[in-house]
C-alpha cells in the first residue's frame, strides 16, 4: 500500500496528508515547522505480527492528541528508525532525539509528539504493545548509532525492513521476517545495557553477526575469534550459534568472499587486476585456497572462469 501527497492549494499545506496517516498507522494531526512546500510518501507492508513502513517527508510535527486516543481503539506502538534527518519524540516527560540509525517509540494509547526538523526518511515499525516487554515501554535512551552493537542491530532491523517492502516474500516468508523484528526490538534495550550478550536471544544475536559478516567479509581477520570479541560473548558460543544454520563461520565468510570475487570477475572495471589482487581484496590469505574453493563453487578455475566471462 502507497500513499503520496503533493498539495496544489496554498490554504491546504498537507493536502491529504492527515488522512494518509490515518490509513496508514492511526489518527495523527500534522503540523508545519516552517513555511515550505510540503511533500510525504508512505509505502507500507504487512509482516506478521507487524506493519513495516517507510516514511519520507519534508520536515513537519505530528500530534496522536487525547482526542484521538479517546476514539481509538489501536493498541499499538511506532517504533520508528531513523535513516535521515533528525527525529524527536515526547511521550509522558520522557524525550528521545533520534539522529540516522537510532530507534524512538511512540505507544498510540497515549498521546505524544513527533517532529522532525529536517526533511527526513525513516522505516516505522507498527508492533502490538503486547509483543513488547515492560522495560522497552518505560522508555528507554535507544540510541542505537552510539555504540558498534547498536549499529549492527539498527543495520539488521533496516536489512529485514528492505526485504519487507521489496515485495518479493512469500507470506510466510514475511511473516517470519516480522516476527524476527518484533523479536529485534524486544531485545534493543538489553543488547545496548551492559549484559552478557550471550542472554540476549540466539536469533537475535545471530542475524547480528550475519550482517556484520555481509558487511566486515573482505577483512582477513574477521573470524569466530573477533565475532566473539566484538559481540563480547565467548568464541564457542558463537560456533553454537553458527551451528544452528548448518554451516561455520568460515563458510559463511568463505560464501560472501567467493560472490564478491566472482562479481568482480564479471566486472570489466577490474579486468587490469591479477586474480591473486581481487582475491587478497575479498579477504583471502591464500591463493591456492581460494583457488580450490572458486572451483568446488563454479566448476572450473578462476583463470577460465574470467576467460570465459571475457568473450
Amino acid at each position: 500500500m502507497e500513499w503520496s501527497t503533493r498539495p496544489r492549494h496554498p490554504d491546504q499545506p498537507f493536502g491529504s496528508w492527515a488522512d494518509d496517516l490515518a490509513a496508514a498507522f492511526v489518527r495523527l494531526e500534522p503540523r508545519r515547522i516552517a513555511d515550505q512546500p510540503f511533500e510525504g510518501a508512505i509505502s507500507k507492508v504487512d509482516a506478521g505480527p507487524i506493519q513495516v513502513s517507510l516514511v519520507t517527508a519534508t520536515a513537519h510535527t505530528v500530534l496522536r492528541l487525547a482526542s484521538h486516543v479517546a476514539s481509538s481503539t489501536h493498541d499499538l506502538c511506532f517504533v520508528n528508525l531513523q535513516l535521515e534527518g533528525l527525529g524527536r519524540t515526547r511521550q509522558r516527560g520522557h524525550e528521545q532525539i533520534s539522529a540516522p540509525g537510532d530507534l524512538a517509540l511512540a505507544d498510540t494509547t497515549e498521546p505524544f509528539e513527533i517532529a522532525n526538523g529536517y526533511d527526513f526518511k525513516l522505516f516505522c515499525f507498527a508492533v502490538p504493545r503486547r509483543l513488547l516487554p515492560k522495560e522497552l515501554l518505560d522508555r528507554p535512551r535507544l540510541n542505537l548509532s552510539a555504540t558498534e552493537t547498536g549499529r549492527a542491530l539498527s543495520r539488521t532491523l533496516a536489512g529485514y525492513a528492505d526485504l519487507c517492502l521489496g515485495g518479493r516474500q512469500l507470506p510466510s516468508t514475511s511473516a517470519l521476517s516480522g516476527a524476527h523484528v518484533s523479536e529485534l526490538i524486544s531485545c534493543a534495550s538489553e543488547i545496548l545495557s551492559d549484559m552478557s550478550v550471550e542472554r540476549v536471544h540466539t536469533p537475535v544475536l545471530l542475524s547480528m553477526m550475519l550482517d556484520h559478516i555481509d558487511r566486515h567479509s573482505n577483512d582477513p581477520e574477521l573470524g569466530a575469534a573477533t565475532l566473539a570479541a566484538r559481540f563480547r560473548c565467548s568464541e564457542r558460543y558463537v560456533h553454537r550459534l553458527f551451528a544452528t544454520t548448518g554451516r561455520s563461520v568460515g563458510e559463511h565468510l568463505n560464501e560472501k568472499r567467493i560472490a564478491a570475487c566472482t562479481q568482480r570477475f564479471l566486472d570489466r572495471s577490474s579486468a587490469h587486476k591479477t586474480i591473486a589482487e581481487i582475491a587478497f581484496a575479498a579477504g583471502f590469505r591464500d591463493i591456492s585456497h581460494f583457488n580450490r574453493l572458486f572451483k568446488r563453487c563454479h566448476g572450473v578455475a578462476p583463470r577460465e572462469f574470467r576467460r570465459a566471462a571475457a568473450r
